[in-house]
């Protein structure tokens, strides 16, 4: 008996053969295994297409076993079989429905292993559930920061009030003292004179306490005075606003032309860098709180002994924002100073009269009124910068 190939296809008929070679069963045949195997072969490049972009697959290699061996190996096989029409190449068939056999079966056996995880995937339906649900907690999580907000602003508002009762009971007090002293010199007076005994040194006397106690009295009204002025800028009452079109250059000249007799015959001198085109949409008068508060800073605090010192101020604009830099070179701040710049009543020179309520009040303008950011860098010898932030058209 003469031994064969498995791949010797001479003692074998094409399948065309069984159809008769009919072209309406043979062709129909042909065409559609080849379009099936097009089709499995399109199917193929796709799903290796959408592994590698989708990289948050799970188990990719399933989707590469699933997809790609079996679709390759389908389409193989429906290729070969319309090859076969022809050719009888049956072992090349065999083979390839082999591979497709064990490609199958591979596959059947890996889906029940990886079907658990896969059934715990969110559906959609599932899936807007829990979007719901997160929808509630942002909800739930934006009162409770606004309520947080709220808490943080009436405990800084319970702060404000008591450093500037702190503040205010200093000068009242001594404006007490000096009161409670004058009624007590007055009345000894007025005994003197009822006795008949007053004498032109005890009336020199009186008036010499009298004007001592009224210069007390009115050094330290003016000084409680000043501070509850101070308080009410705090505030920033949005009420009395005066919204309008103004040109940031020729304002801020204006305005540092008024801060010259702050410099007096100081050996400090300001600079200003700003285009002639900037035009800002608020309330200028914020600009001039801002502004004065800064150099008054620099002048007490910055410059302080020292026989030199220069402000520089810059006025940009990046689009729809303007952009006000300003710096000196006094002294600087360290990272102590930093922390607490912004903080109602700081101050580095409580017995000299100061409030501490400077930067306060650039900080609620720059962040409420202009609805803005203020930055500050500084290090003790190499001045101090800041940096604001606000809309050109700050109308609201």
């Amino acid at each position: 008996m003469e031994s064969s190939s498995f791949f010797d296809y001479d003692n074998f008929m094409p399948h065309g053969m069984c159809y008769l070679w009919k072209p309406e069963i043979l062709w129909t045949t042909a065409i559609s295994d080849v379009v099936i195997a097009v089709a499995y072969f399109s199917v193929t490049a796709a799903m290796i297409m959408f592994v590698k972009r989708r990289k948050d697959l799970p188990y990719p290699w399933f989707f590469i076993l699933a997809g790609s061996i079996i679709f390759v190996a389908c389409g193989l096989s429906h290729l070969v079989s319309a090859i076969v029409i022809w050719q009888p190449i049956y072992g090349i068939s065999a083979v390839v429905k082999a591979i497709t056999a064990v490609a199958s079966l591979t596959t059947g056996v890996v889906i029940w292993l990886v079907l658990p995880f896969f059934l715990r995937l969110p559906s959609p339906a599932m899936l807007a559930q829990k979007n719901d649900a997160l929808e509630l907690s942002i909800k739930k999580l934006n009162f409770a920061q606004a309520q947080l907000v709220e808490s943080k602003k009436m405990a800084s508002l319970g702060g404000l009030v008591s450093g500037v009762a702190h503040e205010i009971n200093t000068p009242v007090g001594s404006a007490i003292t000096a009161v409670t002293h004058l009624i007590d010199t007055t009345n000894e007076l007025q005994f003197s004179v009822m006795k008949r005994a007053l004498s032109d040194t005890r009336l020199t006397g009186f008036v010499v306490e009298v004007t001592k106690c009224t210069n007390m009295i009115n050094k330290n009204l003016n000084r409680a005075a000043d501070i509850i002025t101070s308080f009410k800028q705090v505030a920033v009452d949005q009420s009395n606003k005066h919204i309008r079109l103004y040109n940031a250059k020729n304002y801020t000249d204006g305005v540092l032309m008024n801060l010259q007799p702050l410099l007096g015959q100081t050996p400090y001198g300001i600079s200003l860098s700003c285009d002639e085109n900037i035009d800002i949409h608020g309330d200028p008068a914020d600009l001039t709180q801002i502004l004065t508060n800064l150099v008054i800073n620099s002048l007490q605090h910055g410059f302080d002994g020292r026989e030199s010192g220069q402000i520089e101020i810059q006025i940009n604009q990046e689009d729809q924002t303007i952009v006000l830099t300003y710096q000196d070179t006094g002294r600087g701040m360290n990272k102590e100073q930093l922390d607490k710049l912004y903080e109602p009543f700081f101050t580095t020179k409580r017995g000299f009269g100061n409030s501490g309520l400077g930067m306060h009040i650039v900080y609620n303008l720059v962040t409420q009124s202009l609805d803005g950011s203020i930055e500050c860098v500084s290090e003790m010898d190499h001045g101090v910068q800041f940096k604001i932030r606000f809309d050109a058209n700050n109308s609201e």
